[in-house]
């Protein structure tokens, strides 16, 4: 059963290869692109200083622990490939949205 998600949420990172270096992902593709199989995310990684002070990479928090968003690695994966939602991180929009705008236009 494919998974549903909402834009926003935070979903555990169950690839065995990457989830040591990115334990969760935000789903950034919007609810209405629902059909695809697959969906837009992007990970988040733990928050150094030089990533925590950039716009391009919004802090968030999970399970207590301050992340940063790696908007230059967003990929589409397999709806099937998401592990459960843990949390969303809708209060960041405005933000997530801003650091996406940076990434492909520069501004």
């Amino acid at each position: 059963m494919t998974p549903t998600v909402q834009q926003f949420d935070i979903v555990e990172n169950v690839n065995l290869v990457t989830r040591s270096r990115y334990p969760f992902l935000i789903v950034l593709q919007h609810d209405r692109v629902s059909t695809a199989a697959t969906v837009i995310v992007a990970p988040l990684t733990e928050s150094k200083p030089a990533l925590a002070s950039s716009k391009l990479h919004p802090s968030v928090t999970v399970r207590d622990r301050r992340y940063s968003l790696m908007t230059e690695e967003l990929a589409a994966v397999n709806r099937r490939s998401l592990g459960q939602v843990i949390g969303s991180a809708e209060s960041l929009r405005y933000a997530i949205i801003a650091a996406i705008d940076l990434c492909f236009t520069g501004i």
